[in-house]
């Protein structure tokens, strides 16, 4: 194995947070993109496929890029392009999901397994997403004291998240994922303790929380395999069940600085740019309260990105567009 290096020694890093939020300025990371433990030399060849690259006719900064690829090397113009290629019609969108339904019945039920063979990120992590939803708290952004209210983790596999963050920041949290096998782990760790309620078994492309109420929807390593109308659908259902004054938080491989959106062909997974998400937040009629950039990180991966979303009101629509553009 060529694991990442180890992550102890920035034990301290420091977090950002882009310009444009309530929160102070972010620094240039890069993302974990899921690659499969392999050995040293396949490693290597696997680090190739999802290092950062120069976009192909980059604009200037604030731009965006359309153009992207795919790590079996099929360029695109744009991503509605790789769409409408790889969904033709219901067969070519099931075979969309089979593909990373097939990628997750193979990987282990433990954390070295949904980490993808790293599982020394894995503190990093949920250090950096508690510190932004304590920074939610002190801005107001998250009414919820620590400790109270209700949070859903979706994707939540084998309940990693709930355990090392949410768990201790909500007074209840209930878990969605596809995968049962997953998610029976989840279910066996966690049925003695009473802030963990309830376990469900769905595809997010079928996940309905609308008549629910949550003060956080917890989304991670997850929206990467959602098609963009699947996963504005998605959105506007995750919007219906919230509390009022509650959160979507989204953690997610984005690809910044004027790179190339990429696509891992080994589990279908995209890893979109910034520009790219927000445009689909706005489609759902959600707006970013906050973002952040998870800076504790190995360098030469795709970058990491946390945003939380709210509800738009329809008077402050016409302004989502312009208030977007400030924070890339």
């Amino acid at each position: 194995k060529s694991p990442v290096p180890s992550l102890r020694h920035r034990a301290f890093c420091s977090v950002s947070v882009l310009p444009g939020s309530a929160m102070a300025p972010a620094s240039k990371g890069l993302v974990r993109k899921k690659p499969a433990a392999a050995p040293e030399k396949e490693a290597r060849q696997v680090q190739k496929k999802i290092q950062k690259k120069p976009a192909r006719g980059a604009g200037k900064a604030g731009e965006g890029v359309e153009a992207g690829e795919d790590t079996e090397g099929a360029t695109y113009e744009k991503l509605s392009d790789m769409w409408e290629a790889e969904l033709k019609g219901e067969a070519g969108r099931k075979s969309w999901y089979a593909k990373a339904t097939s990628y997750w019945q193979g990987q282990e039920s433990s954390i070295n397994g949904v980490l993808g063979g790293y599982p020394e990120t894995n503190a990093p992590d949920l250090r950096e997403s508690g510190r932004f939803v304590e920074l939610l708290r002190r801005s107001g952004a998250l009414a919820t004291a620590k400790g109270d209210g209700a949070a859903v983790d979706c994707g939540a596999g084998i309940g990693r998240v709930t355990g090392g963050l949410l768990r201790h920041q909500f007074g209840q949290v209930d878990l969605v994922e596809p995968n049962k096998r997953l998610l029976s782990t989840a279910e066996r760790d966690f049925k003695d303790d009473e802030r963990v309620k309830r376990f469900t078994a769905c595809p997010l492309q079928d996940l309905d929380l609308t008549g629910e109420s949550y003060d956080c929807v917890w989304i991670q390593w997850v929206l990467l395999y959602l098609p963009d109308d699947d996963l504005v659908a998605f959105l506007q259902r995750c919007k219906r069940g919230l509390q009022t004054g509650g959160l979507i938080c989204i953690k997610e491989n984005v690809v910044r600085d004027g790179d190339s959106w990429i696509v891992d062909k080994e589990d279908n997974s995209v890893s979109r740019t910034d520009a790219q998400y927000k445009v689909v937040f706005e489609r759902a009629g959600l707006q970013v309260a906050h973002e952040m950039q998870q800076t504790c990180w190995p360098k030469r991966l795709i970058p990491v990105m946390m945003y939380a979303l709210r509800p738009m009101d329809a008077g402050e629509a016409g302004l989502s567009e312009a208030s977007a553009t400030m924070k890339r």
